[in-house]
């Protein structure tokens, strides 16, 4: 299992006339740390996969929400990879607020995909060797 945690201060734009977090930007969220998280487990960036050419579109995202986020806080998002990606990449998220309270869960499925052929694919030789030692 894999854990890493991802800090963002929420911006005004992000907000409603409530000083409330929009639900759509969660999604930008989850990408900000799964991007994060991928960089961390794997010593890879995503450019650097997609010149080796593999991609990883999401397939499925989840979200439930708890208790509002609000204009200037904080929040740690934790990203949670709990199986070894296979041609499959599940990654669960976890949202806290400044006082550590639970605001957020969520997951993406995502799929490596064949860059050329658009077709899924298995990860990257480089990417499941600095992967790997995290799930034995």
């Amino acid at each position: 299992m894999f854990v890493y945690e991802s800090k963002v201060r929420v911006r005004y734009a992000e907000t409603d006339q409530m000083g409330v977090v929009h639900h759509g930007n969660y999604a930008q969220y989850y990408e900000l740390a799964r991007t994060e998280c991928f960089e961390a487990c794997s010593g890879m960036s995503y450019e650097s996969m997609e010149a080796d050419g593999v991609m990883l579109p999401i397939l499925e995202m989840h979200s439930k929400f708890i208790k509002p986020a609000l204009y200037n806080q904080v929040l740690t998002i934790k990203s949670i990879v709990r199986t070894l990606p296979t041609v499959r990449l599940n990654v669960e998220y976890e949202i806290y607020n400044e006082a550590n309270e639970l605001i957020n869960t969520g997951s993406t499925l995502l799929v490596f995909v064949n860059r050329q052929t658009r077709r899924p694919c298995p990860p990257p030789e480089n990417f499941m060797k600095n992967v790997r030692p995290y799930f034995s």
